[in-house]
């Protein structure tokens, strides 16, 4: 398994589609240079995983690059554009709703409470419909975006984002991607922020092994020792953002590394633009079992321009073999018929502990298909989204008062149940297609 791992990208609107981008030339030769490791590994990116900081005001046209640019690099590696996973930075928090009075009192609540009774007022907060509402405000826009690749997060239910791979020996990677930005706003300091309850309440499973990405690396958590010592026990993975340098640390049990930024400040000290790839497989011999990581730490070399590998010692990556707990390939099948009771439940119940119809060994993420379906939609506008959820009965009332992107996911919630993703693939495809001839015969006429 190879995955993509990239941080703090920082897409300005401002500079964004302009002749006076900075960060364009960085960009093209990351996408140059990523299509060359996956050549030279001989594999592609099984996902795409964003540590936050996507956007840097949280603009809704920032977001609309961003997912240009991702299908760009998605197409570079050989892979799809619906194997990214994202989680929200501070740059994705906007900052005029963060700086709403409301929010400042809920941020001030959290971040003012002894930590001996700091669990139970976040989950009283998280379970309350009006105070959860004003916390996730100023994420609207990144969930937005999020939503297509169903990486939005929102309380009491989908507080983390979750997604299961499939190692080479049947296991699965399980992707857990925290919210470090719940209480963030033009005030953060070292320390002033949380995580949510739910980050803590992570488990061991036999058979499952979990990598963890957090935007803010401890020493920004009011809760970070705390956070660490629970991850140190159940993540062997951990991957960070936020400080925009790069380090790799080995331990016994886990490997964890903080990012480069993708596009850092140039006017930052010990400016290093950089991204990461990582090699995973299981290797067994009898009852034996180790996870096998290799880390190539890409970093830009400004003379001459190009990515490099950091070095460890005379070695051009990083990498760490980690005993696993004895475990074999279960005989239970998998289907795709708890996919709507993901939907519906939204919470970090996987679909590999479902009873399925398939081999295990042939497994594939049924959301998978949603996924692209789902980016496809989201690139319509608000009017054919509307049009088709109409059409198809996708839209109740008990929704109306909803914001677009929880609105949109409850429609593929419902197509989901009523098993009508095939009909709103096929009406997706109807109004791409007349929208092109429609453009067509604009230009045609245009010659004429």
């Amino acid at each position: 398994m190879l995955l993509l791992h990239l941080s703090d990208i920082h897409f300005r609107r401002e500079e964004i589609s302009t002749p006076l981008d900075p960060n364009r030339h960085i960009r093209n030769e990351l996408l140059l240079d990523a299509e060359k490791m996956c050549t030279l590994l001989d594999k592609t990116p099984s996902a795409i995983l964003i540590s936050g900081d996507i956007a840097f005001a949280a603009h809704s046209d920032e977001y609309a690059y961003a997912l240009t640019w991702l299908e760009q690099l998605a197409k570079a590696c050989g892979t799809g554009i619906e194997n990214v996973f994202i989680i929200p930075g501070n740059h994705d928090v906007a900052r005029d709703k963060s700086s709403a009075k409301i929010v400042q009192a809920l941020h001030k609540e959290i971040k003012t409470t002894p930590p001996s009774l700091l669990d139970g007022v976040m989950r009283g907060l998280l379970l309350d419909e009006d105070s959860s509402k004003h916390l996730y405000s100023s994420l609207n826009e990144y969930n937005s975006f999020a939503v297509q690749f169903f990486c939005d997060v929102n309380a009491p239910h989908r507080t983390m984002t979750t997604r299961d791979l499939e190692l080479n020996d049947g296991s699965i990677l399980r992707l857990l991607g925290f919210n470090s930005a719940l209480v963030s706003s033009k005030f953060d300091e070292p320390g002033s922020l949380y995580v949510d309850p739910a980050c803590f309440q992570v488990v061991r499973e036999k058979g499952v092994e979990h990598i963890v990405l957090c935007h803010h690396p401890f020493s920004w958590l009011g809760h970070g020792e705390e956070l660490q010592n629970h991850l140190n026990d159940i993540s062997r993975i951990q991957l960070f953002g936020h400080n925009h340098t790069s380090r790799i640390e080995l331990q016994d049990d886990f490997i964890r590394i903080s990012a480069s930024a993708a596009q850092p400040n140039k006017e930052e000290y010990g400016w290093e633009p950089g991204y990461n790839l990582i090699e995973i497989n299981v290797n067994s011999d009898g009852d034996y079992r180790e996870l096998d990581i290799i880390a190539h730490i890409r970093i830009w070399q400004s003379s001459p321009g190009q990515f490099i590998a950091k070095m460890r010692k005379n070695d051009d990556h990083y990498r760490k073999k980690i005993h696993l707990d004895n475990w074999s390939r279960p005989e239970s099948k998998l289907t795709d018929s708890n996919i709507a009771s993901i939907f519906e439940k939204e919470s970090l119940q996987s679909i590999s502990a479902a009873k399925v119809s398939k081999p295990v060994s042939s497994w594939r993420d049924p959301m998978d298909k949603l996924r692209i379906v789902s980016v496809r939609f989201y690139k319509l506008t608000l009017s054919q989204k509307l049009t088709i959820a109409r059409k198809l009965g996708l839209l109740e009332d008990e929704d109306r008062d909803q914001s677009n992107f929880e609105r949109f996911r409850r429609v593929f919630i419902l197509a989901q149940q009523r098993d009508l993703i095939g009909e709103l693939d096929n009406e997706i495809s109807t109004i791409i297609a007349n929208v092109t001839n429609s453009n067509i015969g604009r230009m045609s006429r245009g010659r004429l």
